[in-house]
């Protein structure tokens, strides 16, 4: 009976622990699938409302360069205010925004003007809110006893999927009950997300740091700083930001092309890039499975390495049936790359700048993503699509390589990194 009894205790507590970070997967979940709502309806409701392309376009690109700015300068707010405030206050401020759109809307009073500053207010703690949700999940791991790969893993597993459904949702709802109850949509399950991570995320997950002497830009700096002079912040932001790059260039001009020109359907693309998601789960959870057996810089590097062989077979042009098989599998090979970059930036940034240093990297390699597709369009045109696939498959090698030959990757094993923040600052 005493057994039975100690035995029942046991599993409470454990259920304890583990609440935390199942909180914390429930809420980026429901974010994630609102955010990929407002991918689609935020585009066609302004399409909808002011029939113009034109300032459609503008407000996207203004969302997306605001959400970058104030990603970068925000990183030491995260630092002051805390992991776990920071990711409420991003899920509210992007809710609160989101639903404001149609209210405005519904009242006559939602001119152009006002309709941009909502969408860049629902964008502007994306970067920030990202960066708090990844600083909790080291507390939130250990208390549940769950390795921090697979933590990782699991959180951007979560998001692929939410992301490979949220726009196919955000259609059918848009069909079924408007554009505007979209966004209302999308604003309770911010609500949501906001409320889950308040109640369900241990305080201490989410504790502030004792704020470094100094101002705001001095701060700022700091982070900077730090990431100029540490070796493998340093060359984990190269690195992001080059596969970026290559990635933007791929997805979004070289893949588009080969299903326009040669598959001859939109739903050709939207195969592709299914198959490609569905990939990037099982490559995911398989990581999740393992992956903290295994070396992350060898993961790092195979993924990478294997990205690039995988690419080049689509020179061949292969009718949908072949290519949807390499995405899926580019897919799977490639999924590692997320969660062992972020596991390195938990065991490597220093407490304290984790916010200011993690939201500088995220917005740097953010930076490729335009540029690559700028560089990826004329390439095509003046090359050709079979050219452009083999010259992207060998820049993707030449990361890698360079990525192996670089002695800071090989840090990225180290389970714990002693940083000394005075010989950073004095350097």
């Amino acid at each position: 009976m005493l057994e039975s009894r100690f035995v029942n205790s046991q599993r409470m507590q454990e259920r304890g622990r583990r609440a935390g970070f199942v909180a914390l997967l429930g809420a980026v979940a429901a974010a994630a699938v609102g955010e990929a709502m407002m991918f689609v309806a935020v585009p066609w409701f302004v399409l909808e409302t002011t029939g113009s392309v034109t300032q459609t376009g503008f407000v996207v690109a203004v969302g997306a360069v605001g959400a970058g700015v104030t990603g970068f300068a925000a990183g030491p707010l995260v630092d002051r205010v805390g992991f776990k405030a920071t990711a409420i206050t991003s899920y509210l401020v992007g809710g609160a925004a989101a639903a404001t759109i149609p209210l405005l809307h519904d009242a006559g009073r939602l001119d152009f003007p006002a309709l941009l500053g909502l969408v860049l207010a629902a964008s502007l703690f994306d970067i920030p809110g990202v960066t708090a949700v990844s600083g909790l999940v080291p507390s939130v791991a250990q208390a549940a006893a769950v390795p921090l790969e697979r933590a990782n893993a699991l959180l951007t597993a979560v998001r692929q999927i939410s992301h490979l459904c949220g726009p196919t949702l955000g259609g059918l709802a848009i069909a079924l009950v408007g554009t505007a109850n979209v966004l209302l949509v999308n604003a309770a399950a911010c609500t949501m997300a906001a409320a889950v991570v308040a109640l369900g995320v241990p305080v201490i997950a989410g504790r502030r740091v004792r704020a470094e002497t100094g101002g705001y830009a001095a701060q700022l700096r700091s982070g900077l700083r730090t990431l100029r002079r540490h070796p493998l912040l340093r060359a984990l932001t190269m690195s992001s930001t080059a596969f970026n790059g290559l990635d933007s260039a791929f997805s979004g001009v070289v893949l588009v092309t080969y299903a326009y020109q040669h598959l001859g359907s939109a739903a050709s693309l939207g195969v592709l890039l299914t198959a490609f998601g569905l990939g990037t789960a099982a490559g995911l959870f398989g990581y999740a499975a393992m992956g903290h057996r295994i070396s992350r810089r060898r993961t790092f590097l195979t993924a990478g390495c294997c990205t690039g062989l995988l690419v080049a077979p689509l020179a061949a042009l292969p009718p949908l049936p072949v290519a949807a098989g390499l995405l899926a599998l580019l897919g799977a090979v490639a999924a590692p790359v997320a969660p062992v970059r972020m596991t390195a930036l938990q065991h490597s940034v220093p407490e304290g700048r984790y916010g200011r240093v993690v939201t500088a990297i995220d917005t740097l390699a953010l930076t490729a993503v335009p540029l690559g597709s700028a560089v990826a369009v004329p390439l095509v045109a003046g090359l050709g699509l079979r050219p452009a696939l083999l010259l992207l498959s060998a820049a993707y090698l030449v990361v890698v390589a360079v990525c192996v030959w670089t002695p800071a990757f090989r840090m990225m094993d180290e389970k714990t990194e002693s940083v000394n923040l005075t010989s950073i600052d004095n350097a």
